[in-house]
């Protein structure tokens, strides 16, 4: 006779309520070792006495140094289980949603204006050449009020980086009277 034939209702119920797995169960029956006829002597148990075993999730609980959370997916919402709080909490449910939400439109550090950088709206409103020399292949861009918000087509001006840096220099006085005028004619 084991160990569990030998177990009363109370016993059981007790060792049920306290127990979130079968093997913690066997543990408070005061049986130490947890095998296939430990098994079957605590299955027999939960039978034979209709015994609640919905609480059991095998520890799941003690193994998650944060609390796990339902969250719904900003770029998908589908929901999806994290942990609340600490390094490994996940915004999305996948690395595609991550892309999406966090590369694409408002979330991405670049987008601007729309969509579209300040670079793209001087080009499309101005030819990409520099006003002062000509120069097509490398050209920047400059903010003539100095805000880098306004990306205003009549606040951008397309000057070569050499241009440009004569600008921001004390050498202003050789460039200010082009781009004042290229300003003026907008």
């Amino acid at each position: 006779m084991s160990v569990f034939d030998k177990t009363t209702k109370e016993e059981a119920e007790f060792a049920c309520s306290n127990a979130d797995s079968m093997a913690q169960m066997t543990r408070n029956l005061g049986v130490t070792y947890t095998n296939g006829s430990s098994n079957r002597g605590i299955t027999k148990l939960i039978v034979k006495y209709s015994l609640d075993i919905t609480h059991f999730d095998a520890g799941k609980e003690r193994r998650f140094k944060y609390k796990r959370i339902e969250r719904e997916c900003p770029a998908c919402g589908d929901m999806f289980e994290t942990q609340d709080g600490g390094k490994a909490e996940k915004k999305t449910c996948s690395y595609g949603c991550s892309n999406t939400h966090f590369r694409s439109g408002e979330n991405n550090g670049s987008f601007q204006n729309g969509g579209k950088n300040y670079r793209t709206v001087c080009f499309m409103n101005h030819e990409k050449r520099c006003i002062i020399c000509g120069e097509d292949v490398i050209v920047a861009v400059h903010h003539y009020d100095g805000n880098h918000e306004n990306n205003n087509p009549k606040n951008l001006v397309p000057m070569c980086p050499t241009h440009h840096q004569y600008w921001h220099s004390k050498h202003k006085h050789l460039v200010e009277e082009k781009v004042i005028a290229f300003v003026e004619s907008q």
